[in-house]
């Protein structure tokens, strides 16, 4: 259980360590992290690791958006924040891929963003980290 328990420490700190093998630091870094729910085909954010992780990286400093289709809206630490309708749009120093809900179009993951994928989906991602 404390392995389960620990995991959003180790992806928060794999997306800090991708961060830095791009020669970028946290602070202001942008970080989108794609798919919040608990599990793929559902809204529900309860004991979502996502959480955590967004917590994380916001309190060392990066920029932190997310992506989800089934969740348009959510609040941490007393901040409202919004689903990005159109990622591909934007440059992202780092995509954390948490929740890949069916139907997920993402080939735009394949034309540039550095990826963590903590999915194990992408078997090219960036930074081939796995956690």
């Amino acid at each position: 259980m404390a392995a389960i328990a620990e995991r959003p420490a180790r992806v928060a700190e794999k997306a800090r360590d991708a961060l830095a093998a791009r020669g970028l630091g946290t602070t202001g870094s942008q970080v989108l992290v794609l798919g919040v729910a608990y599990k793929p085909g559902v809204s529900d954010l309860r004991e979502s690791p996502a959480l955590e992780i967004i917590d994380l990286l916001t309190a060392w400093g990066a920029s932190v958006a997310y992506t989800d289709p089934l969740v348009p809206r959510l609040e941490r630490r007393g901040t409202v924040l919004h689903s990005v309708d159109a990622p591909e749009a934007v440059e992202w120093d780092l995509v954390v891929v948490h929740t890949v809900h069916p139907g997920a179009a993402l080939d735009w993951l394949e034309r540039g963003p550095a990826v963590l994928d903590v999915t194990h989906r992408f078997p090219a991602a960036a930074t081939g980290a796995a956690v």
